[in-house]
């Protein structure tokens, strides 16, 4: 039988929880590449949790993960299976995901599909700290070297050559005057040719004319004599996320108050000992899910940027919204 996997921290109030559907007999959830649920989180670890099926049922087992993984408000003890519930809520670090058991289509392609959630997740944290995400390309090499374009509006094309009417404009007698043109779609950054007298290439290998191929920041592009190079500080600051060390730490995050304005979707099938109520968009809300620093180039060599780190910006939007769960649980139990 086909089991989801909802990730209920870092949505928006309104938002589906993104979700992955799975039909195997293992789902391995952490924060390494390697995951089937990946989760961009430092209090995560590498090979946090497992789900592993067991005839008609399921079970959680934690892959001994530094912070831990909670069902029902009762942390697992390593490699000890506990059997899962359809709704059940779990815990991995301060991460909250639902499961959910049942007739679902399984999610196609599930390797683009998890990068893409996590990139999803990483872009929210991003946003909340008021970091730029926007892909760039700029000029590395060739007679406008530093001339730079963001890749701001998802869908737009983008044009670059000789012509001063382009977004890039070249000053480049190799180049056509319209050479290629660049569109963000989704995560991928895709380069076309239209046509030109010289080329594209990407590393090595020249783009066939009039057909979209994915740009990857690992490749540098070549238009006449330029040479540029593509930043994406999503897919760098996910990179980052997953090579980073787990981040222990000792303040269990509040259990999510009651949405007394919208009923789950999936209801928890009543056990004993589950008392925790799916995140609340008061728990949740824009509350980032990725903990840990984006990297930055400096402008200049040993050029530091004065004030507020990454990382002091996110402590406090995360600040923030444990003191915004707390409050809005408080309020419930008032009430209640």
């Amino acid at each position: 039988m086909p089991i989801t996997v909802r990730v209920r921290s870092g949505t928006t109030q309104g938002g589906e929880a993104p979700a992955l559907t799975f039909d195997g007999s293992r789902v391995v959830l952490g924060r390494g590449a390697g995951a089937d649920v990946r989760l961009p989180d430092t209090s995560v670890s590498l090979r946090h949790a497992s789900i592993r099926s067991s005839g008609s049922d399921y079970a959680l087992v934690d892959e001994g993960s530094t912070n831990g993984t909670f069902v029902g408000g009762i942390r697992l003890s390593p490699q000890t299976p506990r059997v899962l519930r359809s709704g059940d809520l779990v815990r991995l670090g301060r991460v909250w995901v639902e499961v959910v058991i049942g007739h679902a289509a399984p999610t196609y392609d599930l390797a683009l599909a998890t990068r893409d959630i996590a990139l999803a997740l990483v872009a929210r944290a991003m946003d909340a700290a008021g970091q730029g995400t926007a892909p760039r390309v700029h000029v590395v090499e060739g007679p406008d070297t530093g001339a730079e374009l963001h890749l701001v509006d998802e869908g737009r094309v983008y044009t670059l050559g000789r012509a001063e009417t382009c977004d890039l404009p070249l000053a480049d007698a190799d180049a056509s005057r319209e050479h290629a043109q660049i569109v963000r779609r989704g995560n991928q950054v895709l380069v076309r040719d239209l046509g030109s007298r010289n080329g594209v290439f990407l590393g090595e290998a020249q783009l066939p004319p009039q057909r979209d191929v994915p740009w990857r920041s690992t490749a540098m592009m070549r238009v006449g004599v330029a040479v540029l190079a593509l930043d994406e500080p999503v897919v760098a600051a996910l990179s980052e996320l997953e090579h980073a060390e787990d981040e222990p730490f000792a303040e269990v995050p509040p259990e999510p108050a009651p949405d007394a304005a919208a009923e789950p979707a999936h209801a928890p099938a009543p056990q004993e000992g589950h008392d925790e109520a799916p995140p609340s968009s008061a728990a949740t809300g824009d509350a980032p899910i990725a903990m840990v620093p984006v990297a930055t180039t400096p402008t200049t060599p040993g050029a530091r940027k004065k004030g507020w780190s990454l990382t002091d910006v996110l402590v406090v939007v995360l600040a923030i919204s444990v003191i915004g769960a707390s409050a809005a649980g408080l309020v419930w139990l008032l009430r209640g």
